[in-house]
């Protein structure tokens, strides 16, 4: 790939900040914001506009403090470590089988989670490549965009991305733009002949109580059969309509490694 050549740079995270700012309508529409009586809580215009705040603030990297993103990530953490018998990178962790727990640091916030639901958790993942780079070029009608992110396991021909929820339904991340980006990026770089499927494998986490004192949980694997050829149209398409939102908003963007910096 030819830096000088290429316009945009792209994570799948911004990809699906601007999927949600384009499904502005279905937010408004959720039932989060009826009450019970049907009406709104929120105007369509209010929320497309907190909606496009928030994807300027994820383009330009502002900090975003969140406790749930910080217990995904911790989580994340143990799980990888659980799999290939390491200490992780990015947090503190103290174990201890015998009262289930594991007790991390991240952030200045401390978890604890159980230490059986964490190694059961890894166990789904035993021999996977985890935190992988992954990049590829593509090309758009308005310039190359470079693609690029750290997948959270690859089993043979199996990406997986592992998510946290408090609250899960099947096809949440139906509209997600990983299961896309990953296995693209995989085959277009050389680095893989093809990709079978992608899953988002999510965890319903639950809170501790008095009875179950740490963090638990429930898995949900989320499996979609992967298909380079139409991720490859879809990629192009939604790429050259989110190039055209930043050129349109170019006055209000601060970070120039998406127009092609580094």
């Amino acid at each position: 790939m030819s830096l000088s050549k290429i316009k945009y740079r792209f994570y799948p995270s911004l990809l699906d900040q601007f999927a949600r700012y384009q499904r502005a309508d279905k937010e408004f529409e959720d039932t989060w914001n009826q009450d019970k009586e049907g009406n709104y809580k929120k105007t369509f215009a209010e929320i497309e506009d907190q909606l496009k705040l928030d994807l300027l603030n994820s383009i330009n990297r502002v900090p975003f403090d969140s406790e749930a993103a910080d217990e995904g990530t911790v989580f994340n953490e143990i799980v990888d470590a659980f799999i290939h018998n390491k200490r992780p990178d990015k947090i503190q962790m103290k174990g201890d089988i015998h009262n289930d727990t594991i007790t991390a640091t991240y952030n200045n916030r401390t978890f604890v989670f159980s230490y059986q639901f964490c190694a059961k958790a890894a166990e789904y993942f035993y021999g996977a490549s985890s935190q992988v780079f992954v990049r590829a070029s593509l090309n758009t009608y308005y310039g190359i965009v470079d693609l690029y992110g750290y997948l959270d396991e690859i089993i043979k021909d199996v990406v997986y991305d592992i998510k946290t929820t408090s609250r899960y339904q099947y096809g949440k991340y139906a509209d997600g733009w990983q299961k896309h980006v990953y296995p693209y990026c995989l085959i277009e770089s050389g680095e893989m002949s093809s990709i079978k499927a992608f899953e988002y494998t999510a965890y319903q986490l639950k809170n501790p109580t008095k009875s179950v004192p740490m963090i638990t949980g429930v898995q949900y694997p989320e499996f979609y059969n992967y298909n380079h050829n139409q991720t490859k149209e879809l990629l192009v398409n939604q790429c050259e309509r989110f190039i055209e939102f930043l050129e349109n908003h170019r006055h209000m963007i601060t970070n120039p490694k998406i127009f092609g910096g580094e």
